[in-house]
Formats: C-alpha cells, sequence, structure tokens
C-alpha cells in the first residue's frame, strides 16, 4: 500500500506511523490535540483562580425560585457551560463545611479580611515553588484574572492568521504553544511577585490561544481532500474536547493536591505534546517525508486548481479584495453570530440560573461538561453529513453552507428563547441548553468551513479576521447583560428579553449569510506573484 520513500532518510517512528494511519489523518489528529491543548491553557485561570484566592462563598438569593429551596438545585444536574464559572464546583464542599460552621455558631466571617490570617499566604513570604495557601486578594480580581486570556485572545486571532501566512501554521504553533506552556508553567511564580504579573502573563497565553485556529484552518486547507474537508474542520472541535477532559483533571489536581500542582502538571503535559507536535506535525504532504507516493498524489491531484504550493505572504494577500468581498463579509456576520451564541451561554446561563432563579447549583464535572460532549458528537454527524452529501453532489456547496445555518444558528436561537419562559424548572431549562449548544455542532459544517471554500489559499487569514471580530462579542454581552438585567436586580421578564436579542443576533446573522453567503471558491484565492512557478506543484 505505501511505497515510494527512502529507508534511509526516513525516521523509523515516521515509518512506523505511516504503515497504519494515513499522514493526513496523523495531521488531523495533531489539530485536535492542538486544540485540546489551547483550552487545556485557557482553563486553568477560571478554574484554579477559586483555590487561589481566599474568598467568602455565598448562597445565590433572592432569585424568582428562592424559595422552592437549594435542594432542588443540587438534585437537578447543572449543564451549564464550565468556561466561565468553574469555580462552583471547586467551592461546593467549603459551602457545605460554611453552612455547618453557620449552624453551629462557629462561622467568623471578617469582612475587610485579616492580613494576619494564618490559612492565606502571608504577603512578605518567601517565593516557593509548592506551598498551597491561598492569596488574600479582593474578590475583583478573580474576575479580572479569568478576563485576561480575552484581552490577548482578540488580537491574538488576528495576528495568528499572519503568522501563519508568514512562518507557516507547524511553526506557528509550535513557537506559540512553547511561550504559552512555559508562561502558564511559571504562573504560581508570577502569582507571589504580584497579582498584576500574573495577569499579564494571561494575556500573553490569551494571544498564544488565539494563533491556533487560524493556523489550524491553514492546515485543513493544504491537507484536506475536498470531500473530507468538513471532517478535517470537526477536528478543530479539539477544544470542546478539551473542555471536557481539562474540567476534572485540573479540578480533582486542585481538590487533592495543592493548587499550584494544577499549574505545573497540565503545563508539563504540555510540553510533551509539543515534542509530538514538532515530530509529527508538517505544513503540507509536500513537505511530509514519510508521506506515501499514493497519499501525497490523492491529496494534490483533488485539490488543483484550488491550493497552491507556494505559501502566499501577506504581501501578496489581496486585502481590498478580502473585505470588500460580499460572501466574505456574510460570513463574517454568520461567524459573529455563532460566537456570539457561544459567549451568551458561556456568560449568561449561570447568571440567570443564579441570579434570576436563585439557584445554588452545585456541578459535577462530567455533568458541566455534557453540552460541550453533545455539540462535539453532534459536530462529528453533522461533518459526516456534509461530506457525503458533497462527495454525492446531492446539492450544491452554497446551498449545503446555508442550510447547515438553521441548525447552527436558528435552532439553537429558538431554544434560547424556550430557555427564559420554562420558569423554576432547571432540568428542562438544562435539556434546552444541551440541545441548543449541542445543534450548534452543525457550524462544522457552516460558518467553520465556509471559509475554506472561499479561498483555501488564505483560510487561515480569513479565520483570523472573522475569530477576530466574532469574539469581540464577548466584550459586548456582560456590560449588556449588566444594562439590561442586572442593574434592575435581574428580573425574569428582564431576562427574557436578553435571550431574545440574543436568539436574534444570532438569526439576523444567518439571514445575512442566506442572502450574501456563498460557497463558490472566490477569484481573489488565486496567488499572484512574480515568481512564475508559484502557482506549480513541488
Amino acid at each position: 500500500m505505501f511505497r515510494g520513500y527512502d529507508e534511509e532518510r526516513v525516521p523509523l517512528i515516521r515509518r512506523s506511523v505511516k504503515r497504519w494511519i494515513p499522514s493526513r489523518v496523523l495531521i488531523c489528529l495533531m489539530m485536535f490535540t492542538a486544540c485540546w491543548t489551547n483550552y487545556m491553557c485557557r482553563l486553568q485561570m477560571p478554574i484554579l483562580a477559586v483555590p487561589m484566592i481566599k474568598a467568602v462563598a455565598g448562597n445565590a438569593s433572592g432569585g424568582a425560585c428562592a424559595q422552592q429551596g437549594v435542594s432542588r438545585a443540587r438534585r437537578a444536574l447543572s449543564l451549564i457551560d464550565p468556561g466561565a464559572f468553574l469555580e462552583d464546583f471547586i467551592l461546593e464542599e467549603r459551602l457545605k463545611k460554611m453552612e455547618q460552621e453557620i449552624v453551629h455558631g462557629a462561622a467568623n466571617i471578617r469582612l475587610p479580611r485579616d492580613a494576619n490570617d494564618p490559612d492565606v499566604r502571608p504577603a512578605d513570604a518567601p517565593i516557593s515553588l509548592v506551598n498551597g495557601l491561598p492569596f488574600n486578594w479582593e474578590p475583583g480580581i478573580r474576575g479580572q484574572l479569568i478576563a485576561a486570556y480575552s484581552y490577548g485572545n482578540v488580537p491574538g486571532n488576528f495576528l495568528g492568521g499572519i503568522m501563519a501566512l508568514r512562518w507557516g501554521p507547524k511553526k506557528a504553533i509550535l513557537w506559540t504553544s512553547i511561550v504559552a506552556a512555559l508562561v502558564s508553567l511559571l504562573s504560581p511564580i508570577f502569582a507571589q511577585i504580584h497579582w498584576g504579573v500574573l495577569l499579564f502573563s494571561r494575556i500573553i497565553i490569551g494571544f498564544t490561544g488565539g494563533v491556533t485556529f487560524p493556523a489550524c484552518h491553514t492546515l485543513v486547507a493544504r491537507w484536506s481532500p475536498p470531500h473530507e474537508k468538513a471532517r478535517f474542520v470537526w477536528s478543530l472541535l479539539g477544544g470542546t474536547f478539551g473542555t471536557i477532559f481539562t474540567y476534572p483533571m485540573v479540578a480533582a489536581i486542585a481538590e487533592t493536591l495543592k493548587w499550584e500542582n494544577g499549574w505545573y502538571i497540565p503545563s508539563l503535559l504540555m510540553l510533551v505534546w509539543i515534542a509530538f507536535w514538532a515530530l509529527l506535525a508538517y505544513d503540507s504532504p509536500a513537505e511530509h517525508p514519510g508521506i506515501s507516493d499514493e497519499e501525497k498524489e490523492y491529496i494534490l491531484t483533488s485539490q488543483a486548481g484550488t491550493v497552491t504550493a507556494k505559501k502566499p505572504s501577506l504581501k501578496e494577500t489581496p486585502l481590498k479584495a478580502i473585505f470588500t468581498s460580499v460572501p466574505f463579509i456574510s460570513l463574517i456576520f454568520c461567524h459573529f453570530g455563532n460566537i456570539f451564541l457561544l459567549f451568551f451561554y458561556q456568560n449568561g446561563m449561570m447568571l440567570y440560573l443564579t441570579k434570576a432563579l436563585g439557584f445554588h447549583l452545585t456541578k459535577g464535572g462530567v455533568a458541566a461538561s455534557f453540552p460541550w460532549a453533545g455539540r462535539m458528537f453532534f459536530g462529528f454527524f453533522f461533518s459526516w453529513a456534509g461530506d457525503t452529501l458533497k462527495h454525492k453532489e446531492i446539492i450544491s456547496i452554497t446551498v449545503l453552507r446555508k442550510g447547515a445555518t438553521v441548525f447552527s444558528h436558528f435552532i439553537p436561537g429558538i431554544f434560547l428563547i424556550l430557555v427564559g419562559y420554562v420558569g423554576c424548572d432547571l432540568v428542562l431549562a438544562n435539556v434546552f441548553l444541551v440541545l441548543a449548544l449541542g445543534f450548534n455542532g452543525a457550524a462544522s459544517i457552516s460558518n467553520l468551513s465556509n471559509n475554506q471554500d472561499l479561498s483555501p489559499n488564505y483560510a487561515g487569514f480569513l479565520y483570523g479576521v472573522m475569530n477576530t471580530i466574532g469574539c469581540a462579542s464577548g466584550i459586548v454581552i456582560p456590560p449588556l447583560v449588566e444594562e439590561i438585567a442586572g442593574k434592575y436586580g435581574n428580573p425574569i421578564e428582564k431576562w427574557q428579553i436578553l435571550f431574545w436579542i440574543g436568539a436574534g443576533v444570532c438569526i439576523f446573522c444567518m439571514i445575512v449569510f442566506l442572502v450574501g453567503g456563498s460557497g463558490d471558491i472566490q477569484p481573489w484565492n488565486e496567488v499572484k506573484s512574480g515568481d512564475a512557478e508559484g502557482g506549480e506543484r513541488k
């Protein structure tokens, strides 16, 4: 089956892998794990901010459902996003202990907190690798540390597309991952210097995280045959799997070991992964020394006329044509609606259930991951269905992309509205949330694939631009929630307005894409260069 490689030049490990796994499948697997490690770095801070900072936990009260009791919420599965409010899981035992102390009259809550509290790290304590004591920081610092990732992630997405063009996706991911792993490894030391240093380090990690997805889209364009593209894009949902895996892993480390190990262990695992990435990832089939001639020919032949072997530079990128392209502008809208839905889900649902309804939520690591598992598995089904329809040419690519938005945008928007009208039925609300996020897995064959259709040669750059704009929705949503509902005490009727807004944005962006979107390769995809051989295969 495999032939044409030089036994002396190709390392044994690559030959062994090649015998069993096609090279493009291995690249797909490496992209999946790249997105996985990306989310692992992203979620460390939301999880570890809790054991790192001594805080007084309180029960959510005053909501519409508070009179129905905490016990009902405790009995229900709380299937809420772990990305933004993971601290509840780690606070559970502390809450139980505090409730017992209150009952026995032993609770001693001090406001402001005592600087000499033996249960916190002294301000003048020497720097140590492992101590386990929390910091005596103000509660607001936790929110700033968690938000810092987004400050770097938004520009990181834009510059990630440029870095993938300039250095190639392998190097872009390799070097930013090294930086992320090392900064994460040193985070306990940064925290002991000053919380502001830790915050700055999180901005750096956010920037490196923004590079991953545009670079992976460049790899998808160069490695995927047209009829397998949707399954390649599905591999980018490795970030979803990273959420499912990282949450219980880091939370368990934080509970059973001292919190510093929650930084050290994942960072060391990431350094091991980086070694595999450096060894196994390649920018294109033409550069892979272990790929079989048959597979290389299959990929390059299927991509003929759409993907050039020459890596386009930023100077050769047709910026004016890209930013005035109606199909690309429509895609930006579509992607913004998708990201707006995800951020609304992440940042809004917990606030609604705790502040508006008054539930105190107890979450298990596995239960908290259910919505994201649903998104990943739904995404696999939609990716398989999309590739099948594309291969059999049952419908055009344009119809496929536009039809998929019904599942990725319209249906989740409807479920989002329904959440606001189920009242105190927490189980039903969570079912609707799981379905909303699950059907959003169809984004793998709508907005997450369309940049590949429009321009395989500039797919990474396009994704960097659209994801930069899309992630800006994370900046818009918190003040929107505060303005409409928060300042009025989070009444349910105000939250119903927010749900309509969230669904409206998502559906409106879908309509824009239905009108102006396209699945056809755009004329500006061609790389124009003075090098006459620029478009030839090497």
